[in-house]
């Protein structure tokens, strides 16, 4: 990452597969939610990837998806409600904490209180995606929670908390929908017609793979399927400056499905490489693969 000026990582701590985050105040969660006990991130495992991202420039912002994505805290299945399937049967599933109690913003409070203490950066990814009929009052809420902790920070909500509610004007959007460009830029554009700060992954799921230098395929505009990497600008959209300036940048996703240890690397790179290439040079220096290439050859 540092070798490639990527200055963030974003990371994706819990879902509904596992929660592997040992909190001190609440360590049931991790004991009954993570694989096993050599799938936990203790908290020195935690302060040790912090500081080794610090030094090298690297700054860790956490994300705690909420209210979706919680099947694994079942360390406390008070939280959790009990949900159905499109035909209304239950489905033994508790994949989303039930914001219809008092108690469980109380228990977030003192989470989230923790996390902070943990996390020094500046930001607090939340989540909020994929979640049925989210409702403005959860998602006020949750702001309220944050807004009241001794340690302030700023949210960073999934597209469907805008999409689907009112959030307060200091989140920032995180954008994840969209297949072609033309979606993916629309998806841009309303968002900071809006007035919301936004950061873009939709062009950049780096586990959907194909074969060959996938990162270098054309831009992809209209009927076709992907907008690939190296040819994707964040600000490429019909707006005002204005707007352009709200795009705070993008974040290339690998996500976990597919991955492990014995392949992330050779999914990562040098798609990864071609991603902070297009976020970090102006639009006039990347219009060749070919220059491309040749900054790829003396990273190796």
């Amino acid at each position: 990452m540092a070798m490639n000026k990527m200055n963030v990582l974003h990371w994706h701590l819990v879902d509904s597969e596992a929660f592997p985050y040992v909190s001190k105040k609440f360590p049931n969660l991790a004991k009954t939610g993570a694989y096993s006990p050599k799938h936990q991130y203790s908290p020195s495992d935690v302060q040790e990837i912090i500081e080794f991202a610090r030094v090298r420039g690297i700054r860790v912002i956490p994300e705690f998806d909420l209210p979706g994505h919680t099947g694994a805290w079942q360390g406390h299945p008070e939280l959790l409600t009990e949900c159905f399937d499109c035909a209304g049967k239950p489905t033994y599933l508790p994949n989303l904490v039930d914001p219809s109690k008092n108690s469980t913003f109380e228990f977030l409070y003192e989470f989230l209180d923790e996390v902070m203490t943990t996390f020094p950066d500046e930001f607090l990814h939340l989540g909020g995606d994929e979640v049925e009929m989210m409702r403005n009052s959860n998602i006020r809420k949750l702001h309220g929670i944050v807004r009241n902790l001794k340690v302030k920070r700023r949210t960073i909500f999934w597209q469907e908390v805008f999409d689907n509610s009112i959030p307060e004007y200091d989140s920032i959007i995180h954008i994840w929908r969209g297949r072609t460009h033309q979606e993916i830029m629309s998806e841009v554009k309303n968002v900071t017609a809006k007035g919301y700060n936004a950061i873009v992954s939709a062009c950049w799921y780096l586990n959907r793979i194909k074969y060959g230098a996938d990162w270098k395929d054309e831009l992809k505009r209209f009927n076709q399927s992907d907008s690939r990497y190296y040819y994707c600008d964040p600000t490429d959209f019909e707006g005002n400056d204005q707007q352009k300036a709200l795009v705070l940048g993008g974040i290339a996703a690998i996500w976990g499905e597919m991955v492990d240890n014995t392949n992330i690397e050779s999914r990562l790179w040098p798609r990864a490489s071609a991603v902070a290439e297009r976020l970090w040079s102006p639009k006039e220096n990347t219009k060749k693969v070919h220059d491309y290439f040749c900054l790829n050859n003396s990273n190796r």
